[in-house]
């Protein structure tokens, strides 16, 4: 479980990143709402069940509740190993990598 300083420190760096990031992914999903909701998750501590009830698949895409799902997954320390955080996830406008230090 990441600490309350974590967490802090990740929704920076989403917040920080969100501006650089390509609106539409190479299929049409929602990058920046993906982002939003990553940053909802983190700041509001929302559980899976909480997601699930906002993000519902009749309101939101699924691209959305999956990237909400990811933040929570984070949280539980249950992320990807080859990255440092959700932010480094995201494609920037410029392309290249999208990993920055934390």
């Amino acid at each position: 479980m990441k600490t309350p300083e974590q967490t802090k420190k990740e929704t920076e760096a989403l917040k920080t990143v969100r501006p650089n990031v390509r609106p539409t992914s190479m299929f049409g999903d929602d990058n920046l709402g993906g982002i939003d909701a990553q940053i909802a998750v983190l700041e509001g501590g929302l559980g899976d069940a909480d997601i699930y009830d906002i993000y519902d698949r009749t309101r939101f895409s699924e691209y959305i509740l999956e990237s909400a799902l990811a933040a929570r997954q984070w949280i539980d320390n249950e992320e990807d190993d080859d990255c440092e955080g959700l932010a480094c996830e995201w494609p920037l406008k410029e392309g290249g990598d999208t990993c920055q230090e934390n």
